[in-house]
């Protein structure tokens, strides 16, 4: 495998070409869990944009970006948004903490109290021109235009009633993170997501930083041109009984340039209780996205199945 299968975001939304695409799709979820999606709708413009805007967040002194960090936040877990420096996670309890450093947000909702909810503590445009704003920007465009028409064909191949993904993903959990990795050895041990699924979006850049866990080796993954990586989680592979991969994966990066990426942890709604087509699997979103969360920060098992990865 030098590159990963391509799904057509396009065509899963066409009435004239989604039976075929869905039929694609479901060979990849089955025999990957990883694929590139092309078509999406994403303009390579607000990318760009916000990549850029990131890149002078991080490029800020180290105090200014810690003013961000976990203490300053008034969410639950406080672990959720915010600021995290360089080793400042543990995605792999061998490997250490990850030589990268981040900023997580979700869906911005004062009001909202529950877990993985709330408003983020972020740097205004004075401190950070465009960094919130091209964040929030993305956010709107990715749940708008990506993750309905993604989730409904993953909701149908697992054989849900049709009303199940727009029930459970009204509105969905996201963590939104950007991830600065330095030219000189990023890295982000090894894992699964813990969600539904995981939309990444990233620099177009000649080194082959992902890495994916294919047929008994790590198989590096190139970004291509006008596309996202889409990998399932963990909850998604519990919700098929197990017939789609959640798949393993690091990030092991070596410059000669930093790389910024962008990626979207999609859960359903925080206070959904679900169970899988079979009856095999029921859990609390709240509950395991908790435990996941308290695994890394808390714990030191590290990210999603972690500690199965040796």
């Amino acid at each position: 495998m030098t590159n990963l299968p391509k799904i057509s975001l396009a065509k899963l939304s066409s009435d004239e070409t989604r039976a075929e695409e869905q039929q694609r799709l479901r060979v990849v979820c089955e025999e990957y869990g990883f694929f590139y999606l092309i078509e999406h709708g994403i303009a390579k413009e607000q990318i760009a944009q916000t990549i850029d805007a990131s890149r002078r967040f991080f490029a800020l002194p180290q105090a200014a970006k810690e003013r961000y960090g976990h203490a300053s936040q008034d969410v639950y877990p406080a672990t959720a948004r915010g600021y995290i420096p360089l080793h400042g996670e543990m995605l792999h309890p061998e490997a250490g903490p990850d030589p990268k450093e981040m900023f997580d947000l979700g869906i911005e909702n004062e009001s909202d109290r529950r877990p993985f909810a709330g408003r983020t503590h972020i740097p205004d445009d004075a401190i950070a021109p465009g960094f919130a704003r091209s964040l929030l920007a993305l956010q709107a465009t990715v749940l708008n235009g990506v993750v309905p028409q993604l989730g409904m064909a993953l909701a149908e191949l697992l054989g849900m009633e049709e009303d199940w993904f727009r029930r459970h993903f009204s509105p969905p959990t996201v963590l939104q993170r950007v991830i600065r990795y330095p030219s000189t050895g990023g890295t982000a041990g090894k894992h699964t997501d813990g969600g539904f699924f995981t939309l990444l979006l990233q620099e177009e850049l000649p080194t082959r930083s992902l890495q994916v866990w294919f047929r008994e080796r790590w198989t590096p993954v190139p970004s291509l041109p006008d596309s996202l990586v889409v990998n399932l989680g963990d909850m998604l592979q519990a919700l098929s009984d197990g017939r789609f991969k959640s798949t393993p994966h690091q990030v092991v990066h070596g410059g000669p340039a930093e790389r910024i990426s962008l990626p979207f942890f999609i859960y359903p709604d925080i206070d959904a209780r679900l169970t899988s087509r079979q009856g095999n699997h029921t859990f609390s979103v709240a509950e395991m996205m908790l435990r996941n969360f308290e695994s890394v920060w808390e714990k030191g098992n590290g990210g999603g199945r972690a500690r199965e990865l040796q």
